[in-house]
């Protein structure tokens, strides 16, 4: 079973900084930051540098159960 990634919070307007440093859309910079892409290296990028320059916050993953 593939890890969950815990989810990464960034100011508002960050993602779209993020996706031009990287070339992509803000779609994936978010997908990324949700922990819903797999963990490649394009991902792993994407989040050290939401953490370490764009005062990123990782928030742990919380799952509920439903009754």
């Amino acid at each position: 079973m593939e890890k969950k990634l815990n989810l990464i919070k960034i100011p508002h307007g960050k993602g779209r900084r993020l996706a031009r440093i990287f070339g992509c859309t803000p779609a994936r910079v978010s997908q990324a930051l949700n922990g819903n892409l797999p963990d490649n290296e394009l991902t792993k990028k994407i989040r050290y540098v939401a953490l370490t320059q764009y005062d990123g916050v990782e928030l742990e993953s919380v799952t509920s159960k439903n009754k």
